[in-house]
């Protein structure tokens, strides 16, 4: 079925914080800033904020206690300061941690509830949520999908809400400037990941390709200038926002489940978990769903699969190794997600583990 859904109002360039302070008056008079420790203060996007909500009369704290990959735990304690302050709002400033942090704060600030509650029915819809990005590839500010770290399962697990899509999502270039090499490579891999399982997937659709092609024909041009060094920062916001729109309207495959493994238990970004994955899964796809898989080649500019493989791995700033144990006891976990009813064909255990081998040492 086609349908479209995208009820994020986006603004970007540079300065486009400053040229549109008037708009955080339209959420009201207390706003909750969700952050991690020090990016948004290097970037220059917290003074922004801070002054667009100052010239606006607006009150606000800051919660800074964001780790990366964050905890169920960690937002529904910034829920807490959330309605103990009476935030009206919240702002998410940060890469994709911080945004999906946010969206649980926004959920959890209008409800009463366990912190393992958000993962059942949210009752009372979120606080309204502003967001800007500080990296080009979660596209979490144009998705609803907020995915935490639940200790007792070992995991990552998502939620979203109708309500978790970001209002309005400011996307300002200048602060990708301070961004370290290695984020930049992790952070345009998740944003090719996006793009790719959104293709990829049951839920693919006449409207979720519009995104999806547009954000692959960017990053086609885009990816070697990443790898040299020369990256154009305002069109890489620009393509993770399409393909954030493309998996808010298909979410995304395997590739994402398993990758969580990696990060969970071997501490591996998330992007860069896709990468070191998605050549196995492409290579699958190209024996299971080689007429699925042409089109994707086509709109990234490639001419087979290798080529495309071949610069996913160009993407990774480092190896990961994994042991046998790993490799199986991975593959097992992994089968039982709940992505995995959305893959192109009945994916097996032993075929995820396929794709966990290509780390063996």
């Amino acid at each position: 079925m086609n349908q479209l859904f995208m009820p994020t109002r986006v603004l970007m360039g540079k300065g486009c914080i400053k040229e549109n302070a008037s708009l955080f008056s339209e959420f009201g008079k207390k706003a909750m800033i969700v952050t991690g420790k020090t990016s948004a203060k290097k970037s220059g996007a917290l003074t922004d904020v801070a002054d667009a909500l100052k010239s606006q009369a607006i009150s606000y704290e800051v919660f800074d206690e964001v780790e990366n990959n964050p905890n169920v735990e960690t937002c529904f304690i910034g829920g807490q300061k959330a309605k103990d302050f009476g935030a009206e709002f919240v702002i998410a400033i940060g890469g994709g941690s911080p945004m999906d942090a946010a969206k649980a704060v926004a959920a959890y600030a209008a409800n009463d509830m366990a912190a393992m509650d958000i993962y059942g029915t949210i009752k009372n819809k979120p606080l309204p949520l502003l967001s800007v990005p500080l990296t080009a590839g979660t596209g979490s500010e144009v998705t609803p999908y907020s995915v935490l770290t639940v200790k007792e399962i070992e995991n990552k697990k998502s939620f979203s809400h109708p309500e978790s899509f970001s209002k309005i999502a400011f996307l300002d270039p200048t602060y990708l400037e301070s961004l370290p090499r290695a984020v930049l490579l992790d952070t345009t891999a998740d944003a090719l990941s996006h793009a790719l399982e959104s293709m990829l997937c049951k839920r693919t659709s006449d409207v979720s390709n519009v995104y999806a092609e547009a954000a692959l024909r960017h990053l086609g041009k885009l990816i070697p200038n990443v790898i040299s060094g020369k990256p154009d920062y305002e069109k890489l916001l620009f393509a993770s926002s399409l393909a954030g729109m493309a998996i808010a309207h298909t979410g995304t495959v395997v590739v994402h489940s398993m990758g969580y493994l990696l990060t969970y238990h071997k501490n591996v970004p998330h992007g860069r978990a896709n990468a070191l994955l998605l050549p196995g899964f492409l290579k699958l796809c190209a024996k299971h769903v080689p007429d699925r898989l042409a089109p994707v080649l086509d709109a990234f500019g490639a001419d087979k699969v290798d080529t495309l493989c071949e610069l996913i791995t160009n993407l990774v700033p480092e190896p990961v190794v994994l042991t046998e144990d790993e490799v199986n006891t991975f593959a097992k976990k992994a089968i039982g997600a709940k992505n995995v009813s959305q893959n192109l064909w009945p994916i097996t255990e032993d075929e995820e583990a396929s794709v966990f081998s290509a780390l063996l040492q």
